[in-house]
């Protein structure tokens, strides 16, 4: 399994919140984008991505509800650390990439960071944003292009390390011959649309999956700063291994 990740501060902010995790081997990719403001924030997502991480490369076997005991242990981990003395007010979004073999993974999310899947050079969005533009987006409110510069388009209605309970969104994709998955902050979706997106991954990716995965990395992150990198941008690349389907 080929996994490659990107993680770069942006243009106008000083410090990255967000964090990337994975680990190949055991088919696990995680990503992070914290909340909270600078140190508050970077912890949140740092915790929370360590936490799930742990849990999913130790378990012996993968199910919904280990992904979704793991992520809850991560809550409960942030939420604590936001009530100690010296605490302070903090969250983090979550997106995991876990396979189970068998042409099969799990995607998990909470928040607004997300999770695509190029399929012969067709790029397919497998999350659905917990904020508020896509409850206006769902009610038919706002069009998605309305959404990209709405004022609220960063108000996101859940996150880890918020509340006691948590509600994950846990969905099982089937996976074939030359599929890529994507995971991706809003830095990257704030500032590129989707068919940019899917246009610098096929610039590296054939449509059978091949091709290269950290130059595409690379150019996704370059291509959101030169559109202007308000945000920090962090992107995953998962290429499961063909013998595994």
């Amino acid at each position: 399994m080929d996994i490659v990740g990107r993680s770069d501060v942006g243009k106008v902010r000083s410090a990255n919140e967000d964090e990337i995790v994975f680990d190949a081997a055991k088919g696990t990719a995680i990503l992070a984008d914290g909340m909270g403001g600078l140190s508050a924030g970077d912890l949140a997502s740092r915790t929370a991505a360590a936490v799930v991480l742990d849990a999913l490369t130790q378990a012996e076997q993968i199910s919904e509800e280990i992904v979704r005991a793991a992520i809850s242990r991560a809550n409960d981990r942030v939420l604590a650390l936001s009530q100690l003395p010296a605490g302070a007010a903090m969250g983090t979004t979550l997106v995991v990439w876990q396979d189970v073999g068998l042409g099969q993974c799990f995607i998990a999310h909470v928040g607004d960071s997300r999770a695509y899947r190029l399929r012969e050079q067709r790029l397919e969005a497998l999350t659905e944003d917990h904020s508020v533009v896509q409850q206006l987006i769902n009610e038919g409110i706002i069009s998605r292009s309305e959404a990209r510069i709405s004022p609220q388009r960063n108000v996101i209605t859940r996150a880890v390390g918020l509340e006691t309970a948590i509600e994950v969104e846990v969905r099982s994709w089937v996976r074939t011959r030359g599929d890529v998955f994507l995971l991706c902050s809003d830095g990257l979706t704030d500032m590129l649309s989707e068919g940019e997106v899917r246009q610098v991954l096929i610039n590296h990716i054939s449509a059978d999956g091949n091709g290269d995965m950290a130059a595409a990395a690379d150019d996704l992150i370059a291509a959101a700063n030169a559109a202007g990198g308000a945000d920090n941008v962090s992107v995953l690349l998962v290429r499961p291994e063909l013998e595994s389907l």
